[in-house]
C-alpha cells in the first residue's frame, strides 16, 4: 500500500474482488522508484531508467559494485532509436534529474569508449517534485476528487445491485435481516500479532488516536500492520515502533503540541525506510548485526551534497556581498560595487601632485629640455594617454586610474632624474652631506594598530609592536618622502 492508498469505508466481499491467476502474476519485475516515475522524464528516458535498473543486481549490498554498463546500442535498441547517438539526450535528461551519475571509460587499447551507469534509487538534494502518490495528488487536487469519486460511485452501484433483488424472486427484507446479523455480530477480531503490535504503541499515541479517529485501532494503522508482518515479526515490529517514537522526533512533537495527524505517525512509524535493501533495519542488517552499507553511503551522499550545496550557497552569498564593495578601498560606500568618490578623488590628486612635483623640478632646472616645458600639461596628458590605452583593452575604471597613476608618477620620476644628473659639482655634494638616515626603530611587543594613512587619506588598518606607532609599509613611505624632501632641498 502506498503513502495514498487509503482504505474506503465501504466494505466489499472477497468475491466481489478482481481474480488473479498464476498467469497474470509477473515471472520478472524491475523496482521503479516513485519519484523517479512522478518526476515528468520523457517516456524513452523513463524507459532508459528501467532498463538501466534491470541490469543492477539487488543482492550486491556495496553501491560501488551496482553498475550498469551496456552498450549504448543495446539502449537504442529498447528506446527503438535508429541511429544510437540519439542515446546521449536522454542520458542527459537523467542525469539532470539526478536519477543516474554516469562516468566515461575507454577500453580496446583506449580506441573505443563506453559508459558506466550508477543508478540512484533516492532522490538528490534539492529535488522538489512529488515522492509519493499522495503529494500527486495533492498537487492535482480535481484528479483525486474525480477519481474517488468514481471509485465511490462503481461500489455504490454494485452495492445497490446486490441489495435491490429481482422482481419475483426473493424478498427485499432479506438484505436488511442478513445487515442486522452481521451487526449483531460484533467487530471482526484482530489477529494476535496485530494485537500485540498495536498495544506496542505508547499510551499517549494510542489516547490521541482515540480522540481524533475513535479508536486506538483503526482500519488503515491495522491494514499497514498486517502488511508489515509479511516482512518483520511481530517482536521486530514491536521494537521498532519503540524505537522511532523517540529517535524519530514523535515523542517531541507529541509534546510540544505539533503532532497533528496520530494515526498518520503511527502508520509511518511501521515503513520499511528508504534504504533499498530488504533485510536492513533503520541501518542495521537483521541477518548478522551489522551496519548497513548502503545506509552508510546514502548518508555519505547526502552530506556531501548538502555540504556542496552550503559551499554554493556561501559562495554565492560571499560574492553578492563583494559586488557592493569599493573595489579601491575594500569598503561598502553605497556605491554598488564602483570605485566610490573617495578613492577616485585619492588617484586624481595622486596624479597632481606628480604633475606638480615635475613643474617644481622643471623649474629648477637651469637649462630644461624643451619638451618639457610645460611638465605639468605633459604629466596629464601621459597619464590621460595610459589611461585610455587600457580602456580600449577592456580595463574597468579601477584599472585605467591605476595605469594613469603609474604613467604619471612615473613621468615626474624621470623630470625628477634628468635633474638631478643636471647638477653641479657643489649640488651634488651639498645633496651629500644631507642624507635622509632612518633612526633605529625599537619594538614593545604590545600590538597595536598602526598610526599612519594610505594615499587616499583612510586609516592603514595594519598592526604593529613598534613605538613610533608605524607599520613596515607606513614607515618606508615616510622614509621615501624624507629622502623626497632632502633631494629637493
Amino acid at each position: 500500500m502506498s503513502a495514498f492508498d487509503e482504505p474506503y469505508d465501504d466494505e466489499f466481499d472477497e468475491d466481489q474482488g478482481d481474480e488473479l491467476v498464476g498467469e497474470d502474476w509477473p515471472t520478472y519485475s524491475t523496482p521503479i522508484p516513485v519519484w523517479v516515475l512522478l518526476a515528468g522524464l520523457s517516456a524513452k528516458a523513463f524507459k532508459m531508467y528501467g532498463f538501466l535498473a534491470e541490469h543492477i543486481n539487488a543482492n550486491i549490498r556495496d553501491p560501488r559494485k551496482r553498475i550498469a554498463c551496456p552498450k549504448q546500442k543495446a539502449i537504442a535498441v529498447v528506446l527503438e532509436l535508429a541511429d544510437d547517438r540519439k542515446v546521449a539526450r536522454y542520458r542527459r535528461e537523467l542525469e539532470k534529474l539526478g536519477a543516474v551519475r554516469v562516468e566515461k571509460y575507454r577500453y580496446a587499447g583506449g580506441m573505443r569508449q563506453g559508459y558506466k551507469y550508477f543508478v540512484r534509487y533516492n532522490p538528490p538534494v534539492g529535488y522538489a517534485g512529488p515522492m509519493t502518490l499522495k503529494q500527486f495528488y495533492e498537487a492535482n487536487p480535481e484528479i483525486r476528487s474525480a477519481a474517488k469519486w468514481e471509485g465511490r460511485t462503481e461500489a455504490a452501484k454494485k452495492a445497490a445491485a446486490a441489495t435491490v433483488p429481482a422482481q419475483g424472486t426473493g424478498s427485499a427484507a432479506a438484505p436488511a435481516k442478513a445487515a442486522k446479523k452481521k451487526k449483531a455480530g460484533g467487530e471482526v477480531p484482530l489477529a494476535p500479532e496485530v494485537l500485540k503490535v498495536l498495544e506496542a504503541y505508547r499510551p499517549e499515541l494510542r489516547e490521541a488516536m482515540r480522540e481524533t479517529a475513535h479508536t486506538d485501532a483503526p482500519k488503515t494503522l491495522v491494514a499497514a500492520v498486517t502488511k508489515a508482518l509479511k516482512e518483520r515479526t511481530a517482536e521486530q515490529l514491536v521494537s521498532r515502533v519503540l524505537r522511532r517514537w523517540t529517535l524519530h522526533g514523535y515523542a517531541e512533537k507529541f509534546e510540544t503540541g505539533r503532532l497533528e495527524r496520530p494515526v498518520g505517525a503511527a502508520v509511518a512509524m511501521l515503513r520499511h525506510g528508504e534504504c533499498p535493501d530488504p533485510g536492513c533495519e533503520d541501518g542495521e542488517l537483521l541477518a548478522d548485526g551489522e551496519p548497513c552499507v548502503l545506509c552508510i553511503e546514502r548518508g555519505k551522499n547526502y552530506k556531501a551534497d548538502h555540504k556542496a550545496a552550503r559551499d554554493a550557497e556561501k559562495k554565492a552569498a560571499a560574492t553578492a556581498a563583494s559586488r557592493l564593495l569599493c573595489p579601491g578601498c575594500e569598503q561598502d560606500r553605497g556605491t554598488e560595487g564602483a570605485l566610490c568618490p573617495g578613492c577616485v578623488s585619492g588617484f586624481e590628486n595622486d596624479i597632481a601632485g606628480a604633475a606638480d612635483r615635475a613643474a617644481e623640478d622643471v623649474a629648477k632646472m637651469e637649462n630644461a629640455p624643451a619638451e618639457w616645458a610645460d611638465a605639468r600639461a605633459r604629466v596629464f596628458a601621459e597619464a590621460e594617454q595610459a589611461r585610455e590605452r587600457v580602456r580600449l583593452e577592456g580595463a574597468n575604471d579601477l584599472g585605467q586610474l591605476l595605469a594613469a597613476q603609474f604613467a604619471a608618477r612615473s613621468a615626474a620620476t624621470d623630470i625628477h632624474r634628468l635633474r638631478l644628473a643636471t647638477l653641479d659639482a657643489e649640488g651634488q655634494k651639498r645633496l651629500q652631506e644631507t642624507p635622509a638616515v632612518p633612526e633605529p626603530v625599537a619594538y614593545s611587543g604590545e600590538p597595536a594598530p598602526c598610526s599612519g594613512v594610505r594615499w587616499d587619506g583612510s586609516p592603514c588598518g595594519r598592526v604593529t609592536d613598534a613605538e613610533d606607532g608605524l607599520c613596515g609599509v607606513c614607515r618606508g613611505a615616510r622614509m621615501a618622502q624624507h629622502e623626497d624632501l632632502a633631494t629637493a632641498r
